[in-house]
């Protein structure tokens, strides 16, 4: 049986010390960071990545490989809303991706990509949502002083 892995570009990223990301490191394993071809998008307080495998744009986030991978997206689909609890068309679907790491490697990894319309969504257009909040937070200081 191979591995199998799966990319995270939001709020799932170490950076955001989220209790969800706590338990998800119970069932996986942080492996590198990487990249993925797309878009990613400001949905509400959270970010969505489109596919788009012919296109230049990149978006970051970590690889981890999965160990106990029914546990994981039991959790996961939940957090992510694209369970059975939930009504369709689900907002995320889980499918798999090619992923890019740092050092050259290219692997398929399970990704949570947007499933709806991103007309009137704005564009992050570093493709890096721990920036862009980092961003954010500096921008609300400095306007607040």
């Amino acid at each position: 049986m191979s591995d199998e892995y799966l990319f995270v570009y939001g709020t799932l990223r170490q950076a955001f010390a989220l209790p969800v990301h706590d338990v998800m490191m119970r069932h996986c394993q942080f492996l590198a960071l990487g990249t993925l071809r797309g878009r990613l998008y400001q949905v509400d307080g959270y970010p969505g990545v489109v596919e788009l495998p012919h296109c230049r744009g990149r978006v970051a986030g970590e690889l981890y490989r999965i160990i106990d991978k029914k546990e994981l997206f039991k959790l996961l689909d939940d957090y992510e809303q694209c369970s059975a609890k939930y009504p369709e068309p689900h907002e995320f679907i889980r499918k798999q991706a090619d992923i890019s790491t740092y050092d050259g490697a290219v692997c398929q990894a399970w990704v949570y990509f947007y499933n709806r319309a991103v007309s009137g969504l704005v564009r992050i257009s570093s493709g890096d949502y721990v920036c862009h909040m980092r961003d954010l937070r500096k921008i609300r200081y400095n306007i607040a002083r």
